[in-house]
């Protein structure tokens, strides 16, 4: 199959998405202030799909899910490290996170739209049950790490703005 039909072949919806991620990457690299819990939502969003694929795909077995999890857990401390280098600050009153402008989202949003693209037509177009499962486990990999990212970077805006609440009392 051509790159062309491909493109031609993918559903609308999937374009729509696409400008919208590369929106929100495109907003990331300016600095900005978002309330801790908003910023709760897109780790939640990225582990609930995650853990739906799981549990619907008729080809999930052992192996996508412990790939799902080991890749959660590198993600929560690539997530943490990459907050932890950041200058981001919180304000325990507002309840809010000034986080500075960075590339990193969007290089997150790119590489993964290009990864779970890849996989969708992989798995769309595979014949073979062997490689099917294999593109399984490479997709629960990919959500995996990329809801721990999310969901390591939270952790260090709330862990820092729960120390600092303490600090006060």
């Amino acid at each position: 199959m051509t790159p062309i039909a491909i493109i031609q072949g993918t559903p609308t919806w999937v374009w729509v998405l696409l400008a919208f991620l590369l929106y929100r990457g495109i907003k990331a690299m300016q600095a900005s202030t978002t309330p801790l819990s908003k910023l709760a939502i897109i780790p939640l969003v990225f582990a609930g799909m995650g853990i739906a694929h799981l549990i619907s795909s008729p080809l999930t077995g052992v192996a996508a899910v412990a790939a799902w999890i080991l890749a959660l857990a590198a993600g929560v401390i690539a997530g943490v490290f990459n907050a932890s280098r950041s200058r981001f600050i919180v304000d325990p009153i507002a309840r809010t996170v000034m986080l500075p402008g960075s590339i990193v989202p969007l290089l997150l949003i790119a590489t993964t739209f290009i990864a779970k693209f890849w996989l969708g037509f992989e798995m769309a177009t595979a014949t073979n049950l062997s490689a099917l499962a294999t593109y399984g486990v490479i997709d629960a990999a990919v959500s995996g790490v990329v809801a721990g990212m999310f969901a390591g970077r939270f952790f260090m805006y709330w862990k820092t703005m729960h120390a600092l609440r303490a600090s006060w009392a």
